[in-house]
């Protein structure tokens, strides 16, 4: 049986990132700012920018748990989900971030979908890309794309399936990293060189 399709508007809010450079402040707080390049893993485990920024209304902008990071430019639909530890950062406003108003969705269940090549596949949404060079999507059109949303048994089924694959490829890249390095090790020994 399919399941039904709701447009993410339906279920939670979505909000666009700031533009940094507007609320930079010497008297301002230092705050995470979630861009594209920190979307890498499932869940935002990395910030690479912290700024001095004094944002009126900051709640307004602050990411809380379980908050949906979303690319809107570059790698469209990149996404993670915000974790505890990252809970009072902001995004750029190259992303956007979903915060669901219910428990219909399982916030890491939209990230693998939303990751995924579902989306590239529907010419409905290969029509509301834009076409300049970087690619984007408006947040209008991203409200209104349509979310597959099976029940909370299937979706949590996914996301943990996802979650497996994504854990075994750290462990994998790890390797590889360690790997490298011994190698690199061994060149140096043979060729005399102190490390």
């Amino acid at each position: 049986m399919a399941s039904q399709s709701i447009p993410l508007k339906e279920l939670g809010q979505i909000s666009q990132g700031i533009i940094p450079s507007r609320y930079v402040s010497n008297q301002g707080e230092t705050y995470r700012v979630v861009s594209v390049s920190d979307l890498e893993y499932l869940y935002v485990e990395n910030v690479h920018n912290q700024v001095q920024l004094a944002i009126p209304d900051i709640q307004r902008y602050q990411l809380l748990e379980n908050d949906v990071v979303i690319a809107i430019r570059g790698t469209l639909l990149k996404s993670s989900v915000v974790t505890v530890a990252l809970q009072g950062s902001v995004c750029n406003q190259n992303t956007v971030f979903f915060r669901s108003k219910s428990h219909q969705v399982n916030p890491l269940y939209l990230t693998v979908l939303l990751r995924s090549e579902y989306f590239e596949r529907l010419p409905s949404f290969r029509e509301r890309q834009s076409t300049t060079t970087l690619p984007a999507i408006r947040v209008a059109d991203l409200r209104n794309l349509e979310i597959p949303l099976p029940d909370l048994q299937t979706q949590n089924q996914i996301a943990q399936l996802f979650l497996s694959v994504e854990q075994a490829k750290k462990v994998t890249l790890s390797a590889i990293k360690t790997r490298q390095k011994l190698s690199e090790v061994a060149l140096f020994q043979a060729l005399g060189v102190q490390i």
